[in-house]
């Protein structure tokens, strides 16, 4: 029996000193990433990043493989950010060059996983990978990943991982059901408060992880951050799964500045749809409306007629004017929008009004019912609230 606490501690020893050498490796990978020239074309990233990420993963798999399913991970991440504070090299004499530094290491409990965070410098910002955990025969086992390691500067994605929300159905404390990952991040640089958004959702089950949604938007940094977003499922367990994700778009209306984009899913197996709302106002409908591709604006038209009026209007680049109030018309669910399109070819010219005539149900159901270039008789009683900043999610601020 005495031969039971040597072994454990030779075991201990052992591990120890197996993880000091991942340490040592992984700081040495950090000082070539610190002492290379950077290449601004891919924000300083190199192959030698993804060697740096997967030391630093490799080195989270082995902190957590001892420990059991009552984790206390606030003291876990405390003392794996005190452990690497000693690998991450820091101190460059570029203050925007965080190449060869570490962020901070998250860790959170999400449904049935446990999720890590990790941050590796690049230029102007971090690059970040997150991981989920699952407590299987007795320890925990890596299942899921997300990382941007393809730095060709047309592919190359870095993000600041906002959150990571997981969805998964339990009854009677049992799973029903794979669980599903929705994260939200943005792209940060050196300095503007427009910056690409991305949000994703893997299924991850048994087989391994699918990508089912890959969305990546120009949008503006609003409050502390760029996006919100919610998963969830109703009641029965076979109902689609519900995303929604909301941030903040330019408008084509430059005096405008931006406006709220919803995007909200329903995913059915690996099936995907987009599904109302799409927008939260008249006019942010007839924005949606005249930016996206007939392949969707013709689900949210009355008829294939409107097909001209946006082969006419669309392109590469909308520009216009929302000039009055929007006026309600006297069929209680219609509103008529006024745009002055300008053209981005000519200098942004100015063309003849257009007069949209939308249908509004409750609470955000929009149809385009028709176009004219000329205004309808029946629309006539401005309705300023028809045109106030809306947002689906409580914790929205609205600045600018």
């Amino acid at each position: 029996m005495r031969l039971l606490p040597l072994v454990a501690a030779i075991w201990m020893t052992t591990a120890a000193s197996a993880q000091d050498k991942q340490l040592a490796a992984l700081h040495a990978t950090l000082v070539g990433l610190h002492a290379a020239e950077p290449s601004y074309e891919s924000n300083g990233a190199r192959p030698e990043l993804t060697l740096a990420k997967h030391q630093l993963r490799d080195w989270i798999d082995a902190q957590l493989a001892p420990l059991d399913n009552a984790v206390d991970e606030s003291a876990l991440a405390d003392r794996i950010n005190h452990e690497l504070s000693a690998v991450s090299v820091a101190g460059a004499k570029d203050d925007q060059n965080l190449l060869g530094s570490l962020g901070e290491v998250r860790i959170s409990r999400e449904p049935g996983l446990l999720i890590t965070t990790t941050r590796v410098g690049i230029l102007c910002q971090y690059d970040d990978s997150a991981y989920a955990y699952k407590f299987l025969n007795g320890h925990w086992q890596r299942i899921w990943e997300s990382e941007q390691n393809d730095y060709s500067p047309k592919m190359y994605a870095p993000q600041h991982i906002v959150a990571v929300h997981v969805w998964q159905r339990f009854k009677d404390g049992r799973e029903e059901g794979p669980p599903f990952v929705l994260t939200l991040g943005h792209e940060w640089g050196c300095a503007s408060f427009w910056h690409p958004v991305h949000y994703r959702v893997w299924r991850v089950d048994s087989s391994g992880s699918i990508l089912l949604i890959d969305g990546s938007e120009f949008a503006y940094l609003r409050a502390g951050s760029f996006a919100v977003g919610s998963i969830g499922q109703d009641w029965p367990p076979d109902s689609p799964v519900d995303v929604l994700v909301e941030f903040t778009v330019m408008s084509i209306d430059a005096g405008a500045h931006s406006r709220e984009a919803i995007r909200h899913f329903l995913i059915a197996g690996a099936q995907v749809r987009r599904v109302d709302p799409v927008a939260l106002g008249p006019r942010d409908f007839v924005d949606e409306w005249l930016t996206r591709g007939w392949n969707e604006s013709a689900g949210w038209s009355a008829s294939p007629i409107m097909q001209q009026w946006h082969r006419k209007l669309y392109a590469d680049f909308v520009a216009g004017r929302f000039i009055d109030a929007t006026l309600h018309c006297r069929t209680p669910d219609l509103w008529q929008v006024t745009l002055e399109p300008h053209d981005a070819k000519k200098d942004f010219e100015p063309k003849p009004d257009v007069y949209f005539l939308v249908r509004w149900r409750p609470p955000y159901h929009f149809t385009m019912v028709n176009i004219s270039d000329k205004p309808w008789p029946r629309c006539t009683q401005e309705d300023p609230q028809a045109d106030e900043w809306r947002t689906l999610f409580s914790t929205q601020e609205w600045r600018w």
